[in-house]
């Protein structure tokens, strides 16, 4: 019952999430100058900032800019239902002179608006960030009885100067049985630790081999996809 009722609920959320990932409505990256005098040149038309975070991510005592964007078209259709919006990331770094770089773009990484599955109803699916200690935090939610969190950390790499994914959480929870499966995996070091509540708890650790992977790359429905098979809920 407790791995049948995390795969409906998981195959109703990636429903909900796009009809396809071929489907999904993406940022075109060629749109987005590689360096530019001002902030708003990084927006693309058609798009607009939906939330604007500073921060020095380079440690180089100047300002940085994470731009989370979201398709800039109306909130609701002609017959009052909700119009889904693509998100996309925008990762800028400021120059000595004052000008600004495109460090990275994540066109896959956050979830739309209309992500969130009976859990969030009508109402926008959220897909929060932060910068704690220089890591940049991403973290987005769906479901209904059965929640997914999913929570990605991402550092800057002075040798390749961008970003790389360092963390990954994944958390499924039922919300009236209270068990829970939590994967995290540190990407540093190669550990990976389950943990299962139940009755009781159970954890397990293994090592896995150590990649880089960079947040232009990371999307985020393939992540909880292939957790969800790794995790042997479906």
């Amino acid at each position: 019952m407790f791995r049948l009722g995390l795969l409906i609920t998981c195959t109703l959320a990636l429903a909900t999430l796009s009809f396809s990932q071929d489907d999904r409505t993406l940022i075109n990256k060629s749109l987005i100058p590689a360096q530019a005098g001002a902030l708003d040149r990084f927006v693309p038309k058609g798009w607009k900032i939906e939330e604007q975070l500073k921060y020095d991510l380079d440690a180089d005592g100047r300002p940085d800019y994470l731009l989370k964007l979201v398709e800039d078209k109306p909130a609701k259709d002609k017959d009052d239902n909700p119009i889904d919006h693509a998100r996309a990331l925008v990762v800028v770094l400021q120059n000595e002179d004052g000008s600004f770089t495109r460090a990275a773009v994540a066109d896959k990484l956050l979830q739309c608006t209309q992500c969130g599955g009976a859990f969030y109803g009508v109402s926008e699916a959220p897909a929060n960030i932060s910068v704690t200690n220089g890591v940049i935090v991403v973290e987005q939610d769906s479901g209904s009885r059965w929640t997914v969190d999913e929570t990605f950390r991402f550092r800057y790499e002075p040798e390749s100067k961008k970003f790389l994914l360092i963390g990954f959480d994944y958390v499924a929870n039922d919300r009236n049985e209270r068990n829970t499966v939590t994967e995290s995996t540190n990407y540093l070091t190669g550990l990976r630790i389950v943990k299962r509540t139940r009755a009781r708890e159970t954890n397990s650790r293994t090592q896995i081999a150590k990649s880089k992977i960079y947040i232009d790359d990371v999307d985020f429905e393939k992540f909880g996809e292939d957790t969800t098979k790794r995790l042997h809920l479906d």
